[in-house]
């Protein structure tokens, strides 16, 4: 099989609303397409992709350097013995020719690509992407059920506690046993009274989980705790600066409840440095290194790997993420849980249409590769790539 075309159309999000250090009012994200010279009902079978929410669209950097090591490659080159799109020797390929470290948004665009060639795969596979990927890592304990939690409760100009508490509710009603909000980490009593509103809207703090995104002022992270521990949260996701492991190190150690992060750390080196010097605890602590912005598939094994050599059950991997990739990984490989986006009404929020959330789980859809055109208004992003 040949690869014909690879296609990226950039595609604003524009969305109304920010966390503790971003907004996405002007963000951006890639979509990518995969054209193969395999037809199935005479059109092209087509490997699709599109970027996590949070970084910006890569396009200029697969077009300068990744796309064109890719499709220069003869095309035996990029396959298994059985004449199929391999994407670690793909990876290989578009990785020709850079040095180590100072991975910066290059993983993001290798990520994204990586995720396009699986799809592809699967396609060709004629399997679901989690089948595919239990098949060739041999991961016999995957069974295509997955636990999930809901993300919500983002900042919105003109909404109050009235509308998170809303929010939560309703990610509740759909399904969801464990739901995630924004905190902004500047005011003490703010955060306490963010959290007592979803906390009402969910019968308990048990299961509420916060996210500060880096957020958390260090002049106010004593007070901080003292009023935050006693709600006994599932976890507190990203308290401080990402690559500041000394921070993160002294806040663990004056912190009971499990810590999340790693969704800003996008190789094995980063993570591997997170291992070593964050202070981290493998009885209770959360692992978000997102697949899809960390170079894919090979190098996020790299990172599991490493973690279980260090006593870490790959169980404590969560990736960050919300898209339907991601559910589809952490299925396939077996890992601890997947977020999603709540309100379904983003293109990138919830799950396939018609996917019943029940008890905080979700089963994988039958739909080869990861199944982007089952879920409609996704697919529409997906329309500038589609063959005429």
């Amino acid at each position: 099989m040949k690869i014909l075309a690879v296609r990226e159309v950039t595609v604003p999000i524009g969305a109304a609303m920010g966390n503790a250090s971003i907004r996405f009012d002007a963000m951006t994200a890639s979509a990518i397409a995969v054209v193969s010279d395999r037809m199935v009902g005479g059109k092209p079978v087509i490997g699709y992709a599109f970027d996590s929410i949070g970084r910006y669209g890569s396009g200029a950097l697969l077009k300068a350097r990744f796309l064109p090591r890719l499709l220069a490659a003869p095309p035996d080159a990029l396959l298994d013995a059985k004449g199929i799109i391999d994407p670690d020797r793909c990876h290989r390929r578009v990785m020709a020719n850079e040095k180590g470290g100072g991975h910066g948004e290059r993983s993001v665009a290798v990520g994204l690509l990586d995720a396009a060639l699986w799809d592809l795969r699967a396609k060709i596979e004629e399997k679901p992407l989690w089948r595919a990927l239990a098949d060739r890592y041999s991961r016999r304990d995957a069974t295509g059920r997955i636990a999930v939690y809901g993300t919500c409760g983002h900042f919105r100009d003109g909404e109050g506690l009235a509308h998170l508490g809303d929010e939560v509710r309703r990610a509740v009603d759909a399904g969801f046993t464990r739901v995630k909000i924004k905190l902004g980490g500047t005011r003490t009593a703010e955060d306490c009274a963010r959290i007592e509103a979803a906390a009402k809207a969910m019968n308990g703090s048990k299961w509420l989980a916060v996210d500060l995104n880096g957020g958390l002022e260090p002049d106010i992270v004593g007070d901080w705790l003292r009023h935050v521990e006693p709600y006994q949260l599932a976890w507190i996701e990203e308290p401080v600066e990402p690559l500041d492991y000394s921070l993160l190190a002294s806040f663990i150690k004056h912190c009971q409840t499990p810590i999340a992060t790693g969704e800003n750390l996008f190789s094995w080196d980063d993570a591997r440095n997170l291992l070593r010097y964050g202070g981290i605890r493998g009885d209770r602590d959360i692992i978000q290194l997102d697949v899809a912005l960390s170079y894919g598939i090979s190098e996020y094994l790299r990172v599991v790997g490493g973690f279980e050599a260090a006593g870490w059950s790959r169980q404590r991997c969560w990736p960050h993420a919300g898209h339907l990739f991601a559910a589809q990984v952490v299925a396939g490989l077996a890992l601890g849980a997947h977020e999603a986006a709540v309100d379904v009404t983003l293109p990138y929020g919830g799950f396939w249409d018609g996917t019943d959330i029940v008890d905080g789980q979700v089963s994988m859809p039958s739909l080869p590769g990861v199944g982007f055109e089952g879920k409609a208004n996704f697919y529409r992003l997906l329309a500038p790539l589609l063959p005429a």
